[in-house]
């Protein structure tokens, strides 16, 4: 009886970590994949203007939330100080 408790508190603990671990992987790929897409179109524009929300959300269909929270947390995207807008960090602006 007291093994059988301890085989399926232990079981309860695996699962817990392997959901975990899931959720974290998976947060983490979607933000990869989101950060490579916004990055590859600050690249693909010809100037180094900065970009509103709405205007790289339109052009690479990823959800405005998500672009703000990849825009605020990547450190090869800086943020203009009067808006919500973003540019790809360079060189040159730093």
């Amino acid at each position: 009886m007291e093994l059988d408790f301890i085989i399926w508190g232990a079981s309860a603990a695996v699962l817990v970590v392997l959901i975990v671990a899931h959720s974290w992987l998976h947060k983490l790929v979607t933000f990869k994949m989101d950060e490579s897409t916004i990055l590859k179109f600050f690249e693909d524009s010809s100037s180094n203007q900065f970009h509103t929300l709405e205007a790289i959300s339109d052009s690479t269909k990823v959800a405005t939330e998500r672009v703000k929270n990849v825009c605020q947390k990547s450190p090869q995207i800086e943020q203009d100080s009067k808006e919500l807008s973003w540019r790809l960090q360079t060189a040159s602006n730093n």
